[in-house]
């Protein structure tokens, strides 16, 4: 096979392209909270080590993930499912499809296309260590009946920062869960008027709120009344549906 000096050129410039990309990514500390549509999906790169926390609806996780995870890096080492509805757990197969999942703490029950080994169900508190990142699970509610209120809420504590992730419970329970020292709130529900009461953030005042949530969405979010008690708190607010894909370095 005979390759002309341009093409030898292309494919020396790709691979070059893709090492730097690859080795960028090995130095990364970051945040990505991705632009999944009417969801959640939010991916945490230390280095070598990521996880993801939801995965969104379907396969757009994977196209987040894939701007930012090393090409020569095939395994996600964790990933948090906080309860099981579409909007959070619906790209799980397809992600094991794609990438070695190391191992995935969740609800029960334990999806079928993961073994003993990968799986672990979230009863109360599960604490994992990685380097200067700690990232605590934690099952919202052990009596409510509402799937949402008993979700796995995830706090990412950071030698900067401490981001806690709501899933979907109600403003009643973020009161009492958020770690008082919270930088950075994922709005709960997706910024539903349900997710976010005037007294939610009597206890703890983040300097900024995201709202993974998708554009044109038929539930009406973010609500006003949630977008106004952030207002009124003179909390920057970031939203996927306006500005798409969002990156916070964490060094």
């Amino acid at each position: 096979m005979n390759l002309n000096k341009k093409t030898v050129f292309l494919i020396g410039l790709s691979c070059l392209f893709t090492l730097i990309l690859s080795v960028r990514s090995l130095s990364s500390f970051k945040v990505v909270f991705c632009d999944v549509g009417q969801g959640a999906a939010t991916f945490i790169q230390l280095g070598s080590y990521q996880a993801l926390i939801d995965t969104g609806p379907d396969g757009r996780v994977l196209s987040c993930i894939g701007k930012h995870i090393s090409y020569f890096d095939h395994t996600i080492e964790t990933v948090i499912i906080s309860h099981n509805q579409k909007d959070h757990n619906g790209a799980l197969l397809s992600l094991s499809q794609k990438y070695h999942l190391a191992h995935v703490y969740g609800p029960a029950p334990q999806p079928p296309f993961l073994d003993d080994s990968q799986f672990t169900e979230v009863k109360d508190t599960d604490i994992l260590y990685q380097n200067s990142l700690t990232i605590t699970i934690h099952k919202a509610s052990q009596s409510s009946s509402s799937i949402n209120d008993s979700a796995n809420v995830v706090t990412l504590k950071t030698p900067h920062q401490t981001i806690f992730l709501s899933s979907d419970i109600s403003g009643g329970e973020l009161k009492g869960l958020m770690p008082i020292g919270t930088t950075i709130l994922e709005v709960p529900h997706h910024g539903s008027k349900y997710g976010l009461f005037p007294d939610s953030l009597d206890l703890a005042l983040p300097t900024l709120a995201v709202i993974s949530v998708g554009a044109r969405n038929t539930y009406g979010h973010p609500s006003h009344e949630a977008l106004d008690i952030l207002k009124a708190k003179n909390i920057p607010i970031w939203r996927t549906d306006t500005q798409g894909e969002l990156e916070i370095n964490l060094r």
